[in-house]
């Protein structure tokens, strides 16, 4: 009796061992296993939503991909195994075999590839090699709309930007789909990529060491186009340094310079403080108790309108030495100067404006020529269009609302209207005022173009830091309301340390100004003046289908790009002017984005 205990203890204790053995072993291949975690079956994952334009052009997308993983300890023969997959993946025959051999331990061989890609390696079913499929970010139009849109990392998870503001409606799903919801922008694509396209032909040209443009509807707050430069391609974010990741036009606290004199002198029409028959005297600099501002030249007598029209530092100061401190403080502060906007992205600064006890006699010639503050770009602009559209101010907008995958509306973004900042009366005569600044003559005329009147304000702000001002290093900038006498719109121009001699904003800024808004005058202008109705009326008239190349042949420039631009944004190659002589791809090839056409043109066509 006593054997056959033994013998069932002994059998026992066994089982038990084995199991143990077992559940061990289920855990080192659950947990330590050489195959990531990522290539066993799991629950599956939310297909992140889509960011879209204004006009339903995608910027983001999620599209199913797969990645090609090697577990050496399971490959039978590396020679051959190498050769396969070099030919299929067409990666280097010998560095694959030699990556086979040398690593230990799991490794990927190449990711994200396309599903049909890698249909006839996967029926090869090869010893060792594990295929990963997952929904991957992709970005069709490269670099474009960038800092807006952001960045994801390895995870799907958004980093920067729209990405990250939005990640949790982009990855949040309500369906048996398992596809995020979407976000639709206040970007067009068209405006973004002629914003984009001369900013930087600027910046090479001026040197500059960066750069900054805003367009916005003077009515709504809404950004049209937002650009800042240099910077990256999302689909390959860490071959970036992570400046070049940032959005500098809601990030960049800057000294605005000359255009901050828009402000001092509406703070001082509202305070009754000026009339249209004042007149200053400018000896070339302000002086008070021996300290001494420069102007940028000797304007001698002039009158209120000659004073903004020659940016004149004299004048400002003069007029608004009278004004206490705590009265131009709060009129600044209502111009929205102290805080962040609370535009939809992240990372938003909200500058600087000393508190009127910090205003020395140095501070109270300096801020109202724009010096001894800061303030960021979007501010400036937000500022700037509640004088533009009769005193509203609103809150700037990037997003438009937010879909479910089946189209319906989760979340709207309707203009905000925050407060007045000035009259409309008040409105209407710095208008005028800025008209004269683009006229012959004034410092921006360069911005100038013609059967339009345009309003703006130029700026030669000097660079700072801890130490002071530095000597001959500059920011250009420019802001300008289309059209002048009853703006739309309004685009704001910065350039950072503009080189080789020319670096005043009216030279380097202003003439930027009128190369973007010459392009975008169809897409943005409801006014009936020559030829722009018709290609404004065409935008909605297209017969164009977003699949199918168009035939351009014998277009214009002009509208074969508006064309273009409008349903086929990417990064085309375009050659010549006068009318289309050559498309490629041909007229009715199939299309899909990412789109990219070679367009040439030719004068004698």
């Amino acid at each position: 009796m006593d054997n056959v205990k033994r013998k069932y203890l002994i059998l026992t204790a066994a089982l038990g061992f084995a199991a143990l053995i077992l559940i061990f072993r289920a855990y080192e291949l659950a947990f330590h296993s050489p195959v990531p975690l990522s290539m066993v079956p799991q629950k599956p994952l939310i297909k992140r939503g889509t960011i879209f334009d204004d006009d339903g052009h995608e910027l983001a997308i999620s599209r199913d991909t797969v990645s090609v993983g090697i577990r050496p300890d399971g490959i039978v023969n590396a020679e051959t195994t190498g050769s396969l997959l070099s030919s299929f993946l067409d990666i280097g025959k010998s560095e694959t075999i030699d990556k086979i051999k040398n690593s230990r331990g799991f490794f990927y061989l190449k990711k994200n590839m396309s599903l049909s890609s890698v249909r006839e390696l996967q029926a090869l079913r090869l010893s060792g090699v594990a295929f990963e499929e997952k929904a991957s970010r992709f970005y069709p139009n490269d670099h474009m709309a960038s800092t807006i849109i952001g960045f994801t990392d390895v995870d799907n998870t958004g980093l920067s930007g729209i990405e990250y503001e939005y990640n949790d409606y982009l990855i949040s799903s309500n369906n048996n789909q398992f596809i995020g919801n979407d976000v639709h922008l206040t970007i067009n694509g068209y405006i973004q990529h002629q914003l984009e396209k001369t900013l930087e032909a600027g910046r090479l040209k001026s040197g500059s060491k960066a750069a900054i443009g805003i367009i916005a509807d003077v009515h709504s707050g809404r950004i049209l186009a937002m650009s800042s430069l240099p910077d990256f391609n999302p689909n390959n974010p860490t071959e970036f340094p992570d400046n070049f990741k940032r959005n500098r036009a809601i990030t960049e606290n800057i000294e605005p310079g000359s255009t901050f004199k828009i402000f001092i002198f509406a703070a001082l029409m509202k305070d009754n403080m000026l009339n249209e028959n004042q007149t200053f005297f400018c000896p070339g600099f302000f002086e008070y108790k021996h300290r001494r501002l420069n102007c940028s030249s000797v304007h001698h007598k002039e009158s209120l309108s000659d004073a903004i029209k020659n940016s004149c530092n004299t004048a400002v100061i003069e007029a608004a030495w009278p004004m206490p401190v705590i009265k131009l403080y709060e009129h600044l502060k209502q111009f929205g100067f102290t805080s962040t906007t609370h535009i939809n992205l992240p990372g938003e600064e909200n500058g600087f404006l000393p508190a009127p006890e910090k205003w020395d006699v140095s501070l109270k010639m300096s801020i109202p020529i724009g010096q001894g503050l800061s303030v960021t770009p979007i501010q400036l602009v937000s500022a700037a269009n509640s004088i533009a559209n009769g005193g509203i101010m609103f809150r700037p907008l990037i997003v438009n609302k937010i879909t479910s995958p089946d189209g319906n509306i989760i979340q709207e973004y309707p203009p905000e209207n925050k407060y007045l900042t000035v009259s409309p009366a008040i409105s209407v005569k710095l208008l005028s005022y800025l008209q004269q600044v683009v006229a012959k003559g004034g410092t921006g005329y360069l911005a100038s173009i013609p059967d339009f009147p345009i309003a703006g304000k130029t700026s030669t702000a000097m660079i700072s830091d801890k130490t002071g001002y530095k000597k001959g290093k500059y920011q250009a900038s420019f802001i300008g309301f289309f059209p002048g006498d009853n703006p739309e719109i309004s685009i704001y121009i910065w350039y950072d340390e503009p080189q080789g001699g020319i670096y005043q904003g009216g030279q380097v800024a202003a003439p930027i100004f009128k190369d973007v808004l010459q392009e975008i005058i169809p897409m943005v202008h409801k006014g009936k003046i020559r030829d722009t109705q018709n290609l404004a009326k065409q935008k909605i008239s297209f017969a164009y289908n977003k699949n199918v190349m168009p035939n351009l042949y014998k277009k214009s420039k002009k509208e074969a790009l508006f064309i273009v631009w409008s349903l086929f944004p990417g990064e085309h190659e375009i050659y010549g002017k006068g009318y289309l002589s050559g498309q490629s791809p041909p007229p009715g090839t199939k299309l899909s984005p990412p789109y990219k056409f070679i367009l040439k043109f030719d004068e004698n066509e």
